[in-house]
């Protein structure tokens, strides 16, 4: 018998590398590189998944470019830093809206101190011309920021409708008088002109008036609404409705994504993709202050309390696609913040939800909170086998695979306890959320689900342990269903391990397909799938965001990804859409309809309901925590990070290279070191 030699592989690099990573003197030469860069300043460090998409407030359709859009622009209004549940405070506007039902307009009377940053497009020179046809060498020549007026808001509203790519335009879709219509005769354009500029005729129409948007003078903006609309506050609080000066538009043109030119507390200095980005404070920023407050569970940021924003002088995101990457570089003392992959959470975080005595012993702080971001899979309501068209056949596949989810298991098992199963659509602390509204069909009950598709005139057989086959007599073939994927990763193929062992309890073959985003978004927009792996992150605390989900029009390419249409679902949505959350009755009235929906979810099942979030995420000693809000994406401005006592610490555990090499040996050594035994084992 040959004699077996270990090659090097993967699994060795890897452990070779965790151990040179924590014991080169490299790593105190960063700390005391970063200690030196941010010496006299107060400068946050932030890790970021990817790089924006788009930092163009209008083209900002996810999470992570809505942050980075944020700390440039600028909205009407924003979210109050401190004050929970969420309250809606001015920000470009001097004070709330004045409104007028009787015609249903908004009146907002603006700030006489906000003015654009600084920059290329202000500038004389600059005028006529665009950044295509200049370039990057000229882009030290600024010019002054103007004054921000209400026709800016104007062009704003009207870019927002007239934009080919943007994203947000849904949040005011037929919700303002003469925007359709504007919308309708101008989408076309952009791009279609013949000559030197394809964007003449579009720029053109720009001019046209829109009825429902008006600039009475310079500081004073008005919009008239088509029907009463309560969200449209929060809606325009989105970063869908900042400020965008029409210089900057025009001069940029498409390149605004990554040239921001707003309003807002920060400027972006150096953006070197899939690397950085850099952040410094906008010397044209107006005076805002920390908000102030008496309440006890305030105090800690009595520091803070009336300094001018924004707190900090300079922001570095570093784009670490790697959750362990950015966790040892936390660890280190590089980073303020760090998220916690689903490898490194029993690592950090204890089996009582707390932060591990290791890391406690470095002042290391675990923050929790629920996120209202729910987590379901969609069925297809156009698809012959588990759709409307297969009628109570269909209906009695959906309710069984409703039935055989353990969201629980899920949750404790694949999720490490980052979430709450639920069995609705509205989460806790928002209006119409109520445990009468928990729908018994989404209960995990698999015997329940089988007695389903039995009563349905399906055959389901015992052929194992906890394993089922479900067949068709009329063609004597076992039941199946697609799943597609929003991701292609270990995590998305646990999930599929996760849902086929699911199905196996129900007899239902559960077929996943994971795929890059765009092209499940491609698929979804497109109805060629049986059911989706979908996910909605609350957008503002208003129960209809949730809700208008299910509603009919909304069907693909819009938000309702499984075409559900039920003309008594809509009837009730359109009339909880309008209600008013301000008088008792009002209130009443808009719970008792939300149950209602419910109810006619429960009949039809459209979705597997499986979880809101909980977000997990640790902080050094040095850094303030936030007060979490899920709907803000300026909240940045407010931060304090000690820079001095990040200095310090950082530096202190990278001169003793033996508490960094102990931690990662304990917090990731361990776990691989019995996979290599596994896998010697295999190889033997």
């Amino acid at each position: 018998m040959a004699r077996r030699t270990l090659k090097w592989s993967p699994f060795l690099a890897l452990i070779a590398a965790l151990a040179m990573l924590s014991l080169a003197p490299g790593c105190g030469g960063t700390a005391e590189t970063l200690a030196k860069e941010d010496e006299g300043l107060t400068v946050i460090r932030r890790g970021e998944d990817e790089d924006p998409k788009s930092m163009d407030p209008h083209k900002t359709g996810d999470v992570i470019s809505s942050r980075h859009a944020g700390m440039t622009y600028e909205c009407l209004l924003q979210y109050d830093y401190l004050e929970r549940p969420a309250v809606l405070v001015p920000a470009l506007a001097a004070a709330m809206p004045q409104y007028d039902r009787a015609t249903n307009t908004y009146t907002f009377k603006l700030r006489d101190d906000v003015y654009f940053s600084d920059d290329r497009c202000f500038h004389p020179d600059a005028r006529g011309k665009t950044y295509a046809q200049e370039g990057e060498g000229m882009q030290d020549v600024r010019g002054k920021g103007r004054k921000l007026t209400a026709a800016d808001m104007v062009y704003s509203f009207k870019r927002l409708a007239a934009l080919p790519d943007s994203e947000g335009f849904w949040v005011i879709e037929k919700k303002v008088q003469g925007l359709d219509a504007f919308h309708n005769g101008i989408i076309g354009l952009k791009g279609k002109s013949e000559g030197n500029d394809p964007d003449a005729e579009w720029h053109r129409a720009m001019e046209q008036p829109v009825a429902g948007l008006k600039a009475p003078d310079d500081l004073t903006f008005q919009v008239t609404l088509t029907e009463p609309y309560p969200q449209f506050l929060y809606a325009i609080t989105l970063t869908y409705g900042a400020a965008v000066a029409r210089e900057a538009a025009e001069y940029y043109d498409k390149d605004l994504s990554r040239k921001p030119v707003g309003t807002g507390p920060y400027l972006l200095k150096r953006w070197r993709f899939n690397s950085e980005l850099v952040y410094e404070r906008n010397p044209n920023f107006r005076d805002e202050r920390f908000p102030t407050s008496a309440k006890p569970e305030h105090a800690r940021f009595k520091p803070y309390m009336g300094r001018r924003l924004p707190i900090a002088d300079r922001v570095i995101f570093r784009v670490i696609k790697e959750g362990q990457t950015e966790f040892l570089e936390f660890l280190q003392g590089n980073l303020d913040v760090s998220g916690i992959d689903k490898d490194q959470f029993s690592a950090a975080v204890s089996p009582q939800s707390e932060v591990t005595p290791a890391l406690a012993a470095k002042g290391i702080k675990l923050l929790k909170y629920a996120d209202p971001s729910i987590s379901y899979i969609s069925f297809n309501m156009n698809d012959k086998e588990v759709g409307t068209p297969g009628g109570a056949r269909a209906t009695a596949i959906r309710k069984a695979v409703c039935a055989c989810i353990d969201r629980e298991d899920l949750i404790r098992r694949y999720r490490n306890g980052r979430g709450e199963a639920t069995r609705q659509l509205v989460p806790p602390g928002t209006l119409g959320y109520s445990p009468a509204n928990d729908m018994p069909a989404q209960t995990y009950d698999p015997g329940k689900g089988r007695r389903i598709l039995q009563e349905a005139g399906f055959q389901v057989n015992e052929v194992g342990r906890n394993l089922y086959r479900t067949t068709d007599p009329a063609t004597g073939r076992q039941l199946s269903m697609s799943i597609l994927l929003r991701r292609n990763d270990s995590q998305a193929a646990d999930y599929a391990v996760f849902l086929k062992s699911c199905g196996d309890k129900i007899g239902i073959r559960i077929e996943c397909e994971p795929m890059t985003f765009a092209e499940f978004l491609k698929r979804q927009n497109e109805g060629t799938g049986q059911a989706y792996d979908a996910g909605w992150v609350m957008d503002y605390p208003d129960a209809q965001n949730m809700l208008q989900l299910l509603y009919g029009p909304n069907k693909p390419p819009g938000i309702n990804s499984a075409s559900y249409a039920s003309p008594e679902y809509d009837r009730l949505y359109r009339e909880m859409a309008i209600l008013e959350e301000i008088t008792e009755a009002d209130r009443a009235r808009k719970a008792e309809l939300i149950r209602l929906m419910h109810a006619e979810l429960e009949k039809d099942c459209p979705w597997v309901v499986i979880q809101f979030s909980k977000v997990f995420s640790l902080y050094h000693s040095w850094y303030e925590t936030p007060e979490p809000n899920a709907f803000a994406y300026t909240y940045i401005k407010f931060i304090h990070s000690d820079t001095p006592a990040r200095a310090r610490l950082a530096t202190s555990w990278s001169e003793k290279p033996v508490l960094p090499a102990v931690i990662m040996l304990l917090l990731l050594g361990i776990p691989m070191i019995l996979m290599g035994v596994k896998i010697l084992k295999q190889a033997a």
